[in-house]
């Protein structure tokens, strides 16, 4: 499986606002064109494709907040796989790469994200990848971490 995470460019956002979640999941996650959208204000947060092969299967946004503590740099504050990808495998993957690219830096010793506490399908898929419960809360959202180093 061939996953490949890209930054949204002129060329491939049209296919990454066409994405949705499942009429179940549009109640937790921002939709693509509110991801995008939010990169435009906040230097911090950069939104990005995930392909299999040649498709669009996916979009994503990394945080890095360099000012912050060591252990809260480093945020992936958007997932998502669109619904006619879901439960082939591709978020796994797409997760996994995104971990590798994050890990890279220096200065990552863990990986956070929030969720929220209704999401538990989110949930038990971020566990699955690797992500432990926090004891904290973020605008109501249940932080979850991956140590890469501690």
């Amino acid at each position: 499986m061939r996953i490949k995470i890209t930054q949204i460019t002129k060329e491939n956002i049209r296919e990454c606002v066409r994405l949705e979640v499942t009429e179940e999941q549009k109640n937790f996650i921002a939709r693509n064109i509110a991801t995008i959208a939010w990169a435009y204000v906040d230097e911090t947060f950069t939104p990005y494709a995930i392909y299999h092969e040649d498709n669009v299967i996916g979009v994503a946004a990394v945080e890095y907040i360099p000012e912050n503590d060591s252990e809260d740099k480093h945020w992936i504050p958007r997932f998502m796989i669109g619904r006619e990808y879901q439960g082939k495998g591709y978020g796994l993957k797409a997760m996994e790469a995104l971990i590798g690219m994050i890990a890279k830096h220096e200065d990552c010793e863990r990986i956070r994200l929030s969720v929220v506490p209704e999401n538990k399908g989110a949930i038990a898929f971020y566990e699955k990848v690797g992500f432990h419960m926090t004891e904290e809360t973020i605008e109501g959202e249940l932080v979850m971490e991956y140590l890469l180093r501690s």
